[in-house]
């Protein structure tokens, strides 16, 4: 069963990345990372309610590859917590707040993840993302 602090590592590490990839500081063929990271069948949940499976969501990346470059843009990773585990998976929510030049955004978000061969040991399965108000408890 995957443990939350591997989980935490996943999310730290794979949003470091992103901001990585759209600031143009990594080279293209690091992309390879976020491909073994996200399993197959994969979706995700946006904001704003629509469903997009794993070739939509590497698709939606790799085509924004250096889109912040010139701009600020960074993300905080908070309250990375367990929410059940049970066999192969682990349910773990975190908040995801972005920084841009235009302000702070938040997100609440529900991931599920599994053990597997991957950068950080286990797979992104499933993510559920909420925006959250800023300056929210």
């Amino acid at each position: 069963m995957p443990r939350v602090d591997a989980c935490r590592r996943e999310i730290t590490e794979l949003h470091a990345f992103f901001v990585d990839w759209y600031g143009a500081e990594c080279d293209r063929g690091e992309f390879a990372r976020m491909e073994r990271a996200i399993g197959p069948g994969f979706e995700m949940v946006t904001p704003e309610g629509d469903v997009l499976d794993r070739t939509a969501v590497l698709e939606m990346v790799r085509d924004r590859y250096g889109s912040a470059v010139d701009a600020t843009f960074d993300i905080d990773i908070r309250n990375v917590e367990g929410v059940t585990a049970s066999g192969e998976c682990a349910v773990v929510r975190y908040e995801e707040w972005q920084t841009t030049g235009e302000g702070e955004t938040g997100r609440v978000s529900t991931a599920t993840f599994r053990e597997a061969e991957a950068p950080a040991g286990v797979r992104w399965r499933h993510l559920h993302e909420t925006l959250r108000e800023t300056g929210a408890d």
